[in-house]
């Protein structure tokens, strides 16, 4: 693990998922508030992440905002993304957390939903900790590291 200045990766992250938001025509919105820096693997962060805005292009409602909030207080560093689902979310957040559960049982679309559940296993192997909760088509996940 090294410091990581979470505000500036999600930047870089987002520089990359530029054109699957245009595709989607999702409109990201990031606040920052206070200095974001962790004790992470830049690489197993960049899985985590990714896999969460690939989700998000995949699965958002078009035309909508995708939030992404960085807070630092106290001691820890609160990472927040909310999303709307294109389709309803007709499950519950530990449901989707299971290995092998996609968010609607008659998607056929491909993939096997093992993607959240490694990015909280990640997650927690960096000592940080993963959250998801699901709010009728509200889709939020909230990540907690200390402070580096």
């Amino acid at each position: 693990p090294e410091a990581v200045d979470i505000a500036e990766f999600l930047n870089q992250l987002l520089g990359e998922y530029d054109e699957g938001f245009q595709v989607q025509q999702l409109q990201p919105v990031v606040t920052v508030e206070g200095e974001a820096r962790i004790f992470a693997d830049g690489r197993l962060m960049w899985r985590v992440f990714d896999n969460l805005l690939n989700n998000i292009c995949k699965y958002s409602l078009p035309h909508t905002r995708v939030y992404f909030n960085v807070k630092t207080g106290g001691k820890t560093v609160v990472i927040t993304l909310k999303n709307i689902s294109g389709t309803p979310l007709n499950i519950t957040a530990d449901d989707l957390m299971e290995r092998f559960v996609r968010g609607d049982s008659a998607r056929t679309t491909e993939g096997s939903g093992l993607g959240l559940s490694i990015a909280k296993s990640l997650t927690e192997l960096q000592k940080g900790r993963f959250d998801l909760y699901v709010d009728g088509d509200l889709f939020k996940v909230v990540i907690i590291f200390d402070k580096a």
